[in-house]
C-alpha cells in the first residue's frame, strides 16, 4: 500500500489528538493572534491586551498540567524524546528513511516545548511589563520592581513575542513539508483529530484523556495564575 493510499480520505481512520488537546492548540493560537493585534490597534483599550496576557497564562499551565494527566499523545512522557533519538530522527528526515508517528515526531514535540516556553515568558513578563511613564501600560506585578527591572521586563517581553512568531512560522513550515513534502494530512487532523490508520512508531490509536479532568486542569491553571498574581501583590 503506498503513501497516497495511505493518507487519502477513503483510509480507515484513528484518534490521534483528543478534544481538550486540540482545543488548547487553537485556543492559543486565538489568544496570540489576538494580543498582536491588541498590541498593534489597541492602544485605546489596554485591558485587551493584559487579558490576552492571562489567558496565554492560563493556557500555558493548562497545557503544562494536561501535559501529564492527558490522552496519550498529549503527555509529555508519550513525545519527548532524548536528544540523540531527536537527531536520529533528524538524520532520518533528510534521508527520507523516518519512522511517521501518531503523535507528535520528536523534532515536532520539542517545537511543542519551545512553543509552550516562549508563550510562558511572554506572558510571565507581561505582568511586570510597563511603558515609559508608567502611564498607559502597568502589569499588575509592575509595581514590585524598579524602572530598570521594569524596562528588562519590558525587553523580554518583546523578545519573546518576536521569537514566538518566529517559532510558529517554523512550526507552520514544518505542517507544510509534512503535508505537501511527505503526504501526510497534519493540517486536517489538526481539525479533526483523526488520522489514517496505519503503522506508527509511537502508537496505532491514542486513549482520549478525560473531559473531567481536563475541566480540572483547566480550573487548576486559573487557580494557580490568579492566586499567584494575589500572592505576589
Amino acid at each position: 500500500m503506498t503513501d497516497a493510499t495511505v493518507s487519502s480520505s477513503a483510509a480507515p481512520q484513528v484518534l490521534a489528538w483528543d478534544g481538550p488537546t486540540r482545543l488548547f492548540k487553537w485556543a492559543l493560537v486565538a489568544t496570540v493572534v489576538s494580543a498582536w493585534v491588541s498590541n498593534k490597534y489597541g492602544a485605546g483599550n489596554v485591558a485587551w491586551h493584559v487579558w490576552n496576557g492571562y489567558a496565554v497564562l492560563v493556557l500555558v499551565v493548562f497545557r503544562l498540567l494536561w501535559g501529564l494527566v492527558g490522552g496519550s499523545t498529549a503527555r509529555f512522557a508519550g513525545f519527548l524524546r532524548a536528544p540523540l533519538a531527536t537527531i536520529r530522527y533528524g538524520l532520518d528526515l533528510l534521508r527520507g528513511r523516518e519512522a511517521h508517528y501518531l503523535g507528535h515526531n520528536p523534532l515536532g514535540g520539542w517545537m511543542v516545548m519551545v512553543l509552550l516556553g516562549l508563550a510562558g515568558v511572554m506572558g510571565l513578563s507581561g505582568l511586570f511589563n510597563a511603558d515609559t511613564d508608567r502611564m498607559i501600560i502597568e502589569g499588575p506585578l509592575s509595581a514590585k520592581l524598579s524602572d530598570a527591572a521594569v524596562s528588562l521586563a519590558h525587553r523580554i517581553h518583546h523578545q519573546a513575542f518576536d521569537l514566538l512568531l518566529i517559532a510558529i512560522v517554523l512550526h507552520l513550515a514544518a505542517v507544510a513539508f509534512h503535508s505537501v513534502v511527505k503526504k501526510e494530512r497534519l493540517a486536517p487532523a489538526m481539525v479533526t483529530g483523526r488520522k489514517p490508520a496505519r503503522a506508527y512508531a509511537d502508537m496505532a490509536a491514542a486513549t482520549p484523556g478525560s473531559i473531567g479532568l481536563a475541566i480540572g486542569c483547566l480550573v487548576a491553571a486559573g487557580l494557580i495564575v490568579w492566586g499567584g498574581i494575589w500572592i505576589a501583590r
